[in-house]
């Protein structure tokens, strides 16, 4: 199989192959919102149980690295936010491959002088998706980092939500568990 790109336009697009489309996007979206959540679980359920990341600081196993990123390191953050573009998917047979743009702001805890920091990162998911057991899920993942940049927070201008303001939370208190609890 060829890895590069082709060069011609692309024919048709058959309903099949969108649906396929979906359902990849739809666990690129649960990704991120899991990462975003702290939610190791949700996170573990993009992957194949024998799926593998490769973060760069963080090689192995995706239920180790959903460990990784959700346990104590979630803390060093008190906000992070994910934006995926809509993925570039060329599927092949029981295989997809993936390039998804990211846009990630991770907003740090005080330091000791209590200064916070927006770490903004331009990354890329290059996925390969494998259907197995009639799912679509992530058989291996590299993150490919683009660029990056540091903003201190000026807290003089910073904005504070009031008491009667729905907050967003690191953790299963958020309230999109409450809705999502909900019956339909």
């Amino acid at each position: 199989m060829n890895a590069s790109e082709p060069t011609g336009a692309p024919g048709p697009v058959s309903v099949e192959e969108l649906l396929v489309r979906e359902e990849i996007h739809d666990v690129l979206k649960r990704y991120v919102r899991a990462v975003d959540r702290a939610d190791a679980e949700l996170m573990v359920s993009c992957y194949h149980d024998d799926g593998v990341d490769d973060h760069g600081m963080f090689r192995g196993p995706a239920t180790e690295f959903a460990e990784f990123v959700c346990g104590q390191r979630s803390r060093r953050y008190e906000a992070t936010h994910h934006f995926i573009a809509p993925p570039n998917i060329r599927v092949s047979g029981d295989r997809a491959y993936v390039d998804t743009y990211c846009i990630a702001h991770q907003i740090s805890a005080p330091d000791d002088a209590g200064q916070r920091f927006d770490y903004v990162i331009g990354l890329r998911y290059v996925d390969r998706f494998e259907r197995r057991a009639g799912r679509w899920l992530i058989a291996h993942r590299t993150a490919v980092f683009d660029w990056t940049y540091t903003v201190a927070i000026d807290e003089e201008r910073a904005r504070s939500f009031g008491p009667d303001w729905s907050v967003g939370s690191r953790d299963r208190l958020d309230p999109w568990y409450r809705l999502a609890s909900r019956d339909p």
